[in-house]
Formats: structure tokens, C-alpha cells, sequence
């Protein structure tokens, strides 16, 4: 398998822009490291000035030991607050206690930064004097950087969930009439038309036509219709309680949950309001899956917006808020890799 080398920080802090898919603000992000190997990448909010910082601290070394090869981390704390040389660094007390934790599960702190709005300085190094500042935009003449962007890959400006507003015929009608067919049919053969509708599409490369559009906004209409569809997405055998919740013991086929996502994003640009907030859940339940967790919020609030009855999207939504994980998501050999990452392996530290 080819390998991708990280040499310099401003490999590191490229790539961790590129794995979370948005450039953070306000936020401690660790890379999880064993030996010469990349594993996860952890973003959490900067502690508020009034947090408990134990607890704080020991919920973030609870997600890093999800890993359970990590035996080293790099960090980046990006933040707008200003910092001179002589201050005190920011967030120290809270990177101070989280180095210990972390020594006491034989995890190394190796290496982090401060990421600023423009320039970004080695925070392990800033009580030394001269302290160092470099250009943030220097990243993006790094050769990690330039072969991700090559490869396909982008950083957005925030984490937001983006979803296109096109033009659109309405199929309102049509759900309706499918609708009917629907009720009309009894549990089981709904589900299996169904599923044999969506698993052809899942297979296959072409988008639905608008009649098959709108049977499946018909179709995912239909609480226990929709379950099972969401459960077929990841491609495995299981039990349909163990999908949905991202609980198997094999990683899902991420190719098939990306024509997944696709697939949806064209249902919903055929979708009139409360036809769109099965969709837009079902979105949400795979950025979730995929450890996206902001996103995830994202299109649950688009969903209740759709539909404020609608339950999934609240019960969905209470969920990410209390910061419950997918269990895929925490899994190094189960956790999605973005398409770019399909390929090649990203190996090699040279910190400087």
C-alpha cells in the first residue's frame, strides 16, 4: 500500500484539517499516534472559563484510550484569543493535567501547537525564549497538503452540513399516491419493496428516476420502513438494533454509506418540507456513524425545522448534544476514512 510521510507541523496540522473535513475554531484536537502510525482524530470545544477541568480532562483521555494501540498524541488548540510572548499559554492548566492522565495509560504527549488566525507557534515550546511563530498559510504549501488537495480533498471554512438547494420538481403528489400504495400493502411487503428498491440503488451508480424519488420519500416515510432501510445502508448481516446504534463487530462498507449519503442528498433535493425530515435524519444518523458529530446536530436541526414533531431527529439530536460517540466511530480498524483515504496509508512522523 502506498504511504503518505509526515515530516514537518505543517503536515500535522494540514492533516488534521483534512481528517475533520473543516478548519476547527476554538477547539483542542489530538491525533492519536502508535509508534510511526496515524490513528484517530479527536476534536472537542476549548473548556469554558468556568469548566470543571478534571472532568474535562478525563473525558478527553476516555475518548484517546477508545484507541487502544495509541501510545502517543499530538495536539492542536486552535483559537482566536490573542497570546503574546511572556503571557501565560493558553489552556496550560488544562494541558498540563491532561499530559499526567495520559502518562498514567503509558500515553505520550509528543508534540502540539497553538493555531491562531494567521500564524501558529510550538505550544511546547513557548516558555522558551525567542518563541517562534510561523505563517499559518505556510500550510498549505506543505507537501501533505498538496497531495490531499490533489487526491481530492478540501478543508471547508466551518463544520456545517451543507446541504444544496437546487431546483426541483414537486413530487408531493406522487409521495402522496405511493404513499396510499403503502398503506395499503401489508408490513412486510412494504418493507421488502423497499428493499429492493434502495439496495439496487446502493448498488448501482445512477441516480433515481422522480417516480422511484418519490416512492422512496414515501417509503422512509414509514417508521419501521425507514429503520430497515437505514439498517441495509452499511452493507453487514447483523441485527437491525446493532446497525442503526453502529454497534457491529465489522466495520461497515463506508463506499456503500457514501452512495448512501448521495443517494439521500437527491431524495432531499426532490423533498418539500415535512417529506424532507426523514432525509435529512437519515443524513444526520450517518455523519453520526462517521464521528461527525457537529454535522450531525446540523441535520438534526434541519429535520425538526422540516418537522418539529419529528421523533427521531429529537431523540437523535438529544443524543450527539450529550456527546455520545458511535462506537465505529471509535474504533481505528471500524472508524470512516474520508474517500482520499481509501488509498493510501498516511505514515511517517519527522516532528520537528
Amino acid at each position: 500500500m502506498e504511504r503518505l510521510s509526515i515530516k514537518t507541523p505543517d503536515d500535522f496540522i494540514s492533516l488534521m484539517g483534512h481528517t475533520l473535513g473543516y478548519w476547527p475554531n476554538e477547539s483542542l484536537v489530538c491525533v492519536t499516534l502508535d509508534g510511526h502510525r496515524i490513528g484517530g482524530t479527536l476534536r472537542v470545544n476549548l473548556p469554558k472559563a468556568q469548566a470543571d477541568l478534571a472532568r474535562y480532562v478525563d473525558d478527553v483521555v476516555s475518548y484517546i484510550c477508545t484507541d487502544t494501540e495509541a501510545t502517543g498524541i499530538v495536539f492542536g488548540i486552535f483559537t482566536r484569543a490573542p497570546w503574546s510572548p511572556g503571557d501565560p499559554r493558553p489552556h496550560e492548566a488544562v494541558m498540563e493535567y491532561l499530559t499526567g492522565r495520559l502518562s498514567e495509560q503509558n500515553i505520550i504527549l509528543r508534540d502540539g501547537w497553538l493555531v491562531g488566525e494567521t500564524t501558529f507557534t510550538n505550544y511546547l515550546r513557548m516558555v522558551t525564549e525567542p518563541v517562534k511563530t510561523f505563517p499559518l498559510d505556510r500550510i498549505t504549501g506543505s507537501e501533505l497538503n498538496a497531495e490531499l488537495v490533489f487526491r481530492g480533498s478540501s478543508i471547508a471554512a466551518d463544520p456545517g452540513f451543507r446541504i444544496p438547494v437546487l431546483a426541483r420538481r414537486d413530487l408531493s403528489e406522487e409521495i402522496i399516491k405511493h404513499c396510499g400504495r403503502i398503506e395499503a400493502m401489508s408490513p412486510p411487503a412494504a418493507i421488502a419493496k423497499a428493499r429492493a428498491l434502495w439496495g439496487g440503488l446502493l448498488e448501482g451508480s445512477q441516480m433515481p428516476t422522480d417516480d422511484e424519488s418519490a416512492e422512496l420519500l414515501a417509503y422512509f416515510k414509514f417508521i419501521s420502513v425507514r429503520d430497515r432501510l437505514l439498517g441495509d445502508i452499511p452493507g453487514l448481516n447483523d441485527k437491525l438494533g446493532d446497525l442503526l446504534l453502529a454497534q457491529t463487530q465489522r466495520a461497515p462498507h463506508w463506499r456503500r454509506v457514501d452512495r448512501a449519503s448521495d443517494l439521500l442528498l437527491h431524495l432531499y433535493s426532490r423533498a418539500d418540507r415535512a417529506d424532507a425530515a426523514p432525509v435529512l435524519t437519515s443524513l444526520g444518523v450517518i455523519q453520526w456513524w462517521e464521528g461527525r458529530g457537529g454535522r450531525a446536530h446540523d441535520c438534526f436541526q434541519q429535520a425538526m425545522e422540516a418537522d418539529p414533531n419529528y421523533r427521531l431527529a429529537q431523540l437523535s439530536d438529544q443524543m450527539v448534544r450529550a456527546g455520545i460517540l458511535a462506537p465505529w466511530a471509535m474504533d481505528r480498524n471500524a472508524a470512516y476514512q474520508p474517500p482520499l483515504n481509501h488509498g493510501p496509508e498516511i505514515e511517517g512522523l519527522g516532528m520537528a
